[in-house]
């Protein structure tokens, strides 16, 4: 069955400190903070479209995150922007306040996306990148 017009409604990030994550989001994605939730800790960050699209969620002193034991991880998330010029833009900002670039800024070999991949405060990997061929399955599934 599988959905067919789906889309990625919202991502939750554990974190080490709200605060601190609250300002990375705001200052290198743009992002506007639309509510919060004190008893569970949690901020609610959003493009301005929908009431949130990223959460995060303080999490104990005491928590880790330790591959196959503890709280899970993930690998990364992905926010599409409209050009490549606006990936390219970000690298300065990124360089300037020592955030560490983990891949990029490049143009993926099977998306052929323009994209720049770099850590959170809490080594979340986010990237970033213009997704010219969203809309073009044709292109891609010949090169398989």
């Amino acid at each position: 069955m599988g959905m067919h017009n789906g889309t990625l409604g919202h991502v939750v990030l554990n974190v080490r400190s709200l605060k601190k994550s609250e300002q990375f989001y705001q200052s290198i994605l743009g992002m506007r903070i639309s509510d919060r939730n004190p008893r569970t800790k949690m901020s609610f960050l959003s493009f301005g479209r929908e009431h949130h699209d990223v959460a995060l969620m303080e999490l104990p002193r005491r928590a880790k995150r330790i591959a196959d034991k503890g709280i899970p991880g993930l690998h990364h998330f992905c926010v599409y922007v409209e050009t490549p010029k606006e990936v390219d833009a970000l690298v300065p900002i990124l360089k300037k306040k020592r955030i560490p670039i983990v891949s990029g800024p490049e143009i993926l070999e099977v998306a052929r996306n323009r994209s720049v991949s770099f850590l959170d405060p809490d080594g979340n990997r986010v990237e970033v990148a213009c997704n010219q061929n969203k809309f073009k399955p044709n292109s891609r599934s010949k090169r398989r």
